[in-house]
């Protein structure tokens, strides 16, 4: 199976955890917590992934490559 050089559902996990962390909610607390990453992998694929909190574990309710890239403006790391 190939590397992907692409954020992948657990940094999508690794970056809820932290931005949760900082806002001081405790881990029983995150339940329903919706978070995405979107990016280019070249000029012509983007990746979309989204995770959702659910009863003390993290859900992906998404992971799509698309066969577009997206602007720069709709990458990165965002709350749902």
């Amino acid at each position: 199976m190939p590397n992907c050089d692409h954020v992948g559902p657990e940094q999508v996990i690794e970056y809820a955890e932290h931005a949760l962390r900082e806002r001081g909610l405790p881990p029983e607390q995150w339940d329903g917590a919706r978070y995405a990453w979107a990016g280019n992998v070249d000029e012509n694929t983007s990746v979309h992934v989204e995770v959702v909190r659910e009863n003390g574990g993290w859900r992906v309710t998404q992971l799509e490559r698309r066969k577009s890239a997206i602007p720069e403006t709709e990458s990165g790391y965002r709350v749902l």
